[in-house]
């Protein structure tokens, strides 16, 4: 009646490349998904972005601190200078830094978390077979087709013993 990817369902039996279930035993047969989430979520994730984010800025700070600055005329070693003794234009420029920084940071959070959610787009599509002692799942797959493919074979199996 069907096979396909090591899944065999004949008129008494469902083979599975790990188990057999007889089609006597089955009382209803139906489809569900979760989403699949990457290996590398939650406080890994964070460990990362948190670390990008300060080595980023100590860079900015440090490199595109003293590059560009002097270009403009600030000298980014003279603002902290500044900013001790209370001189207004270091207080700005060292405004300027942090604000530029932030904002950096921020779209780079931002580029992650779209990446990371991306990745939470794909689903595992299984069936869950309801017997006396319970339900199952021991079919699962990332082809959401195959999976009522499945289903639709069973179903039909289970109309032709009954």
């Amino acid at each position: 009646m069907f096979d396909e990817k090591g899944v065999v369902i004949t008129e008494t039996l469902l083979k599975l490349p790990k188990q057999t279930i007889a089609l006597s035993g089955i009382t209803s047969v139906r489809s569900g998904s979760n989403p699949v989430y990457p290996e590398a979520s939650g406080k890994k994730v964070l460990l990362y972005i948190s670390s990008f984010i300060l080595l980023e800025s100590f860079f900015f700070l440090v490199m595109v601190g003293n590059f560009g600055f002097w270009f403009m005329g600030v000298n980014p070693l003279a603002v902290l200078r500044g900013i001790g003794s209370g001189n207004a234009e270091s207080v700005l420029n060292f405004s300027l830094v942090i604000f530029l920084t932030t904002i950096q940071g921020i779209v780079l959070c931002l580029i992650t978390r779209w990446f990371v959610a991306q990745k939470r787009r794909q689903w595992v599509h299984y069936i869950v077979i309801t017997t006396a002692s319970g339900e199952t799942r021991p079919l699962e797959d990332l082809d959401q087709s195959f999976i009522a493919r499945v289903v639709l074979a069973l179903e039909k199996a289970l109309s032709k013993t009954t």
